[in-house]
């Protein structure tokens, strides 16, 4: 091709070096590849969108900001839940009601005596001095609440329920309705669930156990 473009244009076309730019080019893509994939080698827990966002300083700082705030939302879960505990025990609930914080969630566990006649749904004047104080934490966190209901292996032979299960939904519903209409906790974020004997957390042998397993939880999820 040089040939005959010297031949009819009659002028001498010096070398062009122009490939080597092209192969600059590809050398440099290459090398940016592979310092890529050396990149997620050393760092498995790194995804693609992060490293991406290192290249957009916006992105890159929304993305510290968002961490900040999830890390700030942790500390905020768990001073609360550290104060409900000890607002429980100095209204005298120690054995009566306790509150387990893990990295998925909080989960406030109330004994039933504590909010309910033995075989009733309703629930008694006692039942504000540990509602009260679970409802201002509900209030301040935005996150959603689970309200379930335990019961413990004994059948119903009386009253106004035929099974545990029943009378599990019901003392579950009947904290959520208190919780939105007294305490002003948005119903969109609560569900009520109702297990009835299946989820013991004791032996039903005894009558230790089977205290233990008459209770209410309401769980509150991190993640």
């Amino acid at each position: 091709m040089k040939f005959f473009i010297e031949r009819y244009s009659g002028k001498k076309i010096e070398d062009n070096p122009l490939w080597l730019v092209v192969l600059s080019d590809i050398m440099t893509n290459l090398m940016l590849f592979f310092l890529i994939l050396y990149v997620f080698t050393i760092r498995p827990d790194l995804n693609a969108s992060e490293f991406m966002n290192g290249f957009d300083q916006e992105s890159a700082d929304k993305l510290k900001e968002k961490k900040a705030e999830e890390v700030l939302k942790k500390f905020t879960e768990e001073d609360l839940a550290k104060k409900l505990a000890e607002d429980l025990l100095k209204a005298g609930m120690k054995d009566l009601a306790s509150v387990q914080i893990t990295a998925k969630q909080i989960k406030i566990n109330i004994a039933a005596p504590v909010l309910f006649e033995s075989g009733k749904a309703e629930l008694t004047g006692s039942s504000a001095q540990v509602l009260g104080p679970v409802a201002a934490v509900l209030n301040t966190l935005p996150n959603d609440v689970i309200v379930e209901g335990h019961t413990d292996s004994v059948p119903i032979r009386s009253g106004d329920y035929a099974t545990n299960w029943q009378l599990s939904a019901a003392r579950a519903n009947a904290v959520v309705a208190l919780l939105a209409r007294q305490y002003s906790v948005p119903e969109a974020r609560m569900i009520a669930a109702a297990y009835g004997e299946h989820r013991p957390v004791a032996d039903n042998a005894t009558s230790e156990g089977r205290a233990l397993n008459r209770r209410i939880e309401i769980l509150v999820p991190r993640e």
